[in-house]
């Protein structure tokens, strides 16, 4: 029965094309990694869940580094290995811009909280993957903000202050508010409609940086 069960599961692996195995891995070792985090997740772990060997793993991420550059891309960007948001965002202007950034940061940490908690475990414990994941994709969106509001600003529809503080200002308050609803588990004792939190957010910040 379990040299059936066994061949089974072989022949389910076999079918799976090389990119199909590749996502599976990323997925699989995503969830270990934000459960577990790095130190405590070993390769061993990562086939045995994922029903393969070490040395496929291997053959499809010769360096961990590539396997780190995977989970980046699997989470941030498109097939191409393009940012999914910053495609996004370039189509909205003014507060629809910063309602969708919003939304679409909010909406993904509660479908999949597994990257945000994976990030912290690299920032905790120092890991590389964190340090990637800022030169790859953070800075890149934080940059991509501070000019939408260097425009608003020379528009005459903000006030004169550093795009940059303001960028991460905004920022800080979504993400924070994500970290502590989905990592702290202040989900349990306060909810709000997204709708509501984001209009709120955008309020905030629009009054503060608005031109008087």
């Amino acid at each position: 029965m379990a040299q059936a069960a066994k061949r089974t599961v072989n022949k389910a692996t076999k079918r799976m094309s090389g990119e199909e195995r590749k996502a599976q891995i990323v997925r699989v070792a995503t969830d270990l990694f934000a459960k577990k985090g790095f130190k405590g997740t070993t390769t061993r772990e990562i086939a045995g869940k994922a029903g393969i060997s070490e040395a496929v793993i291997f053959r499809h991420f010769a360096r961990k580094e590539a396997l780190y550059d995977a989970i980046i891309d699997f989470h941030c960007s498109d097939g191409q290995g393009e940012p999914v948001l910053i495609a996004l965002l370039k189509e909205k202007k003014g507060r629809e811009m910063f309602s969708t950034l919003a939304s679409v940061l909010i909406e993904e940490h509660q479908k999949d909280p597994s990257f945000l908690r994976l990030f912290t475990y690299s920032a905790i414990e120092k890991h590389r993957l964190s340090e990637m994941f800022i030169r790859k994709r953070a800075l890149a969106l934080i940059e991509y903000l501070e000019t939408r509001i260097r425009e608003l600003i020379k528009e005459g529809v903000f006030k004169q202050t550093d795009p940059a503080l303001a960028a991460r200002a905004f920022m800080g308050m979504v993400l924070q508010y994500s970290i502590a609803q989905e990592i702290y588990g202040l989900k349990k004792y306060f909810t709000r409609p997204n709708e509501a939190v984001v209009a709120a957010f955008v309020d905030i910040f629009f009054e503060g940086m608005r031109r008087r």
